[in-house]
C-alpha cells in the first residue's frame, strides 16, 4: 500500500464517525480574518469535513474544498446541505496538487500540515495563484523543535515561504482550541493573513 493510500485510509477512518471530528463550527481565526478579505473564489486546502468551507459559503464566497478523504468530503457536502449552501468538493492529494495561476481570491490553509517539500511548493505558488488583492488565511500548529524541514514550522519560516505576499497580520503563540474531539486544549499555532498586492 502506498503512503498516499495509507494516509487517506487514516483520515477516512477518522471521518467515518457520525459526529464531526473537528466540530461543525468554523475555525475562529478564519472567522476573524474572513471579513477582511474580498469575496470571490476560495480554495480551502485539507478541508476535511467542511466546517470552514460551509462557513465561507454562508458568507457568500464561491468555495472549493480540497481533501484526499472521500469520506470527509461526503460529510462536507452533507454539512453544506444542512446549512442550505453549495460548495464544490475536489478529491486530491496535496502531494501532486497544483494551485492554478491567477485563479483564487482567497486561499485557506487551516491546520493543513503536509510534509515540508509539499508545503514549500504550494506556498511558492501562492503569489501567482492568488489574484491581485487576493488573500491567504493560514493557521497551523507549531513545534519548537521544527525548522523549515519539519511539518510544524514557526511563523517566521512561513513568512519567508510566502514572500512576496504582503503580511498584514502574523502571530505565533499558545492558544486554547475547542474544535471537536481532536483540537482540544492549549496548542502553539502560527496565524497569518497575507495579501497579493
Amino acid at each position: 500500500m502506498t503512503q498516499e493510500k495509507k494516509g487517506s485510509r487514516y483520515w477516512d477512518d477518522r471521518f467515518s464517525r457520525q459526529d464531526y471530528a473537528y466540530g461543525e463550527a468554523p475555525n475562529d481565526f478564519l472567522v476573524w480574518a474572513a471579513p477582511q478579505v474580498r469575496k470571490g473564489k476560495v480554495i480551502s486546502l485539507s478541508e476535511g469535513e467542511g466546517r470552514n468551507a460551509v462557513y465561507l459559503a454562508q458568507l457568500g464566497f464561491d468555495v472549493t474544498a480540497v481533501d484526499f478523504s472521500s469520506v470527509g468530503l461526503a460529510k462536507a457536502q452533507a454539512l453544506a446541505a444542512k446549512h442550505q449552501v453549495k460548495i464544490k468538493c475536489f478529491l486530491a492529494d496535496l502531494n501532486d496538487f497544483q494551485l492554478e495561476p491567477n485563479a483564487w481570491d482567497v486561499v485557506v490553509s487551516v491546520f493543513s500540515q503536509p510534509e515540508s517539500p509539499i508545503r514549500q511548493r504550494l506556498n511558492a505558488q501562492l503569489p501567482k495563484s492568488l489574484r491581485v488583492g487576493g488573500a491567504l488565511i493560514h493557521e497551523s500548529k507549531v513545534s519548537v523543535e521544527d525548522n523549515a524541514s519539519g511539518k510544524y514550522p514557526s511563523v517566521e519560516i512561513l513568512r519567508g515561504e510566502i514572500a512576496p505576499l504582503h503580511v498584514s497580520f502574523a502571530h505565533q503563540g499558545a492558544r486554547v482550541l475547542a474544535e471537536g474531539s481532536y483540537h482540544v486544549g492549549s496548542h502553539t499555532t502560527a496565524q497569518i493573513l497575507a495579501f497579493r498586492v
